[in-house]
């Protein structure tokens, strides 16, 4: 019997059994685990909309009461996740799933820390923008009744900057409110990224994987191919702002060849589509509608609907009666606020939606926007848990559809307008969104790139502001106003909006691949005429190809997934944002050769140092 055993091909066979059973078993943690998950998102649902006094989703889902608990169990997902070793795993499904189980723990592995600094710092950096304490420019003599009350950045101050023409106003608002917020945002912002970096050591994670959530270099080296297509138009079209603004304020205020002081470069951001905006001499603003006007028959609610009616035209399901009873949220009526913000909390199968009171045509732009997270969540929620973060596409599917239910055509498709606009309103609507979406890519680069160089200490908190201006220099042809003093943290407030999502990785991704979705699926639609008239509202075949791709959430490789809308799919391209903003691009180009304007810019010492 003992030479039987010991016979040499009885060793495999005993391997094969034991990895077999390694197999069997880390599939059964993996099947268990994801039906935890499933669990734990109807506790976290149940308890989110029951608190509907709050306005923001993500602050309900800090205060919820089993939050902890739930914390507690996930942490216990990762680490059990972790004790399966990865190379005895041969199914590449379970081996994958593993792995992304491994850091479902996310910075709940920081245990009571999570709960008593991050999150108080996470909400602190939020309030940089919200706390009234900047006072007004001349002690509120440019205020309605010379109102001297403190102000908000937002919406008090950005306000401001959507409206005033007095460049030592923007300054002063520039320089005050970083001035006032620097201690506080370096504190709370650099606790933050040593969270991340000590949660990914306990996960045994990359700390750019826990951040971004996928592979980060890859990531970057594809915005940097974006950036690398949309610079030659960037500074063109930064040519050309650089020459209205010294026009406007002169040679000591904007150097003809240097970079654009940022509180300026803001102010062109800000009122694109304001009259008044250096695109008055040659687009004026009154050649345009009053686009709220579309809207101005139609209620919240009907906004609402009027999103959802867009999805359903492509061939997706209603949204239930329970999503509509249960999972929007209504405004809450006896406190209207002209300045509230929809939101989407996504609990993936459980999509929450809070809308706003008023309306307006950019709230519903943001509707049809907001939907996209809905309705994906509708069509991954089959797939295991893992799989629901989906790479963030569906803010890339939402840009596609904005894209679309804006057009021209389709407002006038769907009687929100009755008269075509004529071709100088065309190009005036196109340089307008030119302006505001060409100038900001480069900015959430930079901002993506900030973040990945002090993830790996590639830069420190008391260089991080010199780099910063470095970069902003460098990409976006930007400076600061005025010479910066050591320990400056000159980030907008933009830049800690979400910044636990790595919100302005999202937005650059976003505006990039959602206008090559909307491109392809304008082709899928067999659209006739302007890339930036194309509407695909009613496509059965674009609906079938957005089904497929979301069905995947994350379950195959990014491009794999994308490739579903995207059969040539080679990363992310500038080349369909380009051709979008074509006509535009040519009036720029002419006019800057006619002008013979300089074409980039010099760097100043200001944005050396």
């Amino acid at each position: 019997i003992i030479l039987f055993i010991n016979l040499p091909w009885v060793y495999p066979f005993q391997c094969a059994t034991a990895a077999a059973n390694y197999d069997l078993e880390a599939k059964t943690f993996v099947n268990q685990s994801s039906a935890r998950y499933y669990r734990f998102y109807n506790e976290i649902a149940a308890e989110t909309y029951s608190a509907n006094d709050e306005e923001d989703f993500e602050a309900l889902f800090t205060k919820l009461n089993n939050v902890k608990r739930i914390a507690e169990e996930l942490v216990s997902i990762s680490r059990q996740a972790a004790g399966f070793e990865l190379d005895k795993v041969r199914n590449a499904e379970t081996k994958h799933a593993l792995h992304e189980l491994r850091s479902a723990g996310d910075l709940f592995v920081l245990g009571d820390d999570y709960f008593s600094s991050v999150q108080m710092n996470l909400a602190a950096l939020q309030t940089l923008s919200t706390d009234k304490d900047i006072e007004p420019y001349l002690g509120g003599a440019k205020m309605p009744n010379e109102d001297d009350s403190p102000l908000a950045y937002y919406p008090d101050i950005q306000k401001i900057v959507q409206s005033s023409r007095d460049a030592d106003e923007l300054k002063y608002y520039w320089e005050t409110w970083r001035e006032k917020n620097q201690l506080w945002a370096s504190v709370n912002f650099y606790t933050i990224v040593q969270s991340y970096q000590k949660a990914a050591k306990i996960l045994e994670l990359p700390v750019h994987r826990l951040w971004y959530r996928d592979d980060s270099q890859e990531m970057l080296q594809q915005m940097e191919q974006a950036m690398s297509e949309l610079r030659p138009a960037y500074q063109e079209l930064h040519s050309f702002v650089r020459q209205e603004l010294h026009k406007k304020y002169g040679a000591e205020v904007v150097n003809l060849n240097g970079p654009i002081p940022d509180h300026l470069f803001q102010q062109v951001l800000e009122q694109a589509w304001a009259s008044g905006s250096i695109l008055e001499d040659y687009y004026p603003r009154s050649q345009l509608p009053e686009f709220d006007e579309f809207v101005s028959h139609l209620n919240a609610k009907a906004m609402v609907n009027e999103s959802e009616n867009f999805y359903t035209s492509l061939g997706f399901q209603p949204l239930s009666p329970e999503f509509h009873k249960n999972q929007l949220k209504e405004p809450n009526e006896d406190k209207p606020n002209d300045d509230c913000r929809p939101s989407v909390f996504d609990l993936t199968p459980y999509p929450y939606l809070m809308y706003c009171e008023k309306v307006s045509f950019r709230k519903l732009m943001q509707y049809h926007s907001h939907m996209a997270r809905v309705y994906y969540a509708q069509q991954k929620s089959h797939l295991p848990s893992y799989y629901f973060k989906a790479y963030n596409l569906e803010f890339a599917v939402g840009e596609a559809v904005v894209l679309s239910a804006s057009a021209p055509s389709h407002l006038k498709g769907r009687q929100l307008t009755k008269e075509a606009l004529s071709d100088r309103a065309l190009m005036s609507r196109l340089f307008r969104m030119a302006i505001h979406t060409i100038l900001s890519i480069p900015l959430y680069y930079v901002h993506t790139k900030v973040m990945h160089d002090l993830l790996d200490d590639t830069v420190d908190m008391d260089t991080v502001n010199k780099h910063y201006w470095r970069l902003m220099e460098q990409h976006a042809g930007v400076e600061p106003p005025s010479d910066r003093s050591e320990g400056a943290i000159d980030f907008p407030y933009k830049f800690y909006v979400n910044i636990d999502q790595s919100f302005q990785t999202q937005k650059f991704i976003s505006e990039i691949l959602g206008y090559q979705f909307y491109r392809e699926l304008c082709k899928k639609s067999l659209s006739s005429g302007p890339l930036s008239n194309c509407d695909f509202y009613g496509s059965l075949a674009v609906g079938n190809d957005l089904k497929s791709m979301m069905k995947l959430g994350s379950k195959k490789p990014w491009k794999e997934v994308v490739s579903k809308i995207l059969p040539n799919n080679t990363g992310l391209s500038s080349l369909a944002l380009l051709e979008y903003y074509q006509p535009v691009l040519n009036w720029i180009g002419n006019y800057n050769k006619e002008g013979k304007a300089k074409i980039g810019w010099t760097p100043t010492k200001r944005s050396k140092e």
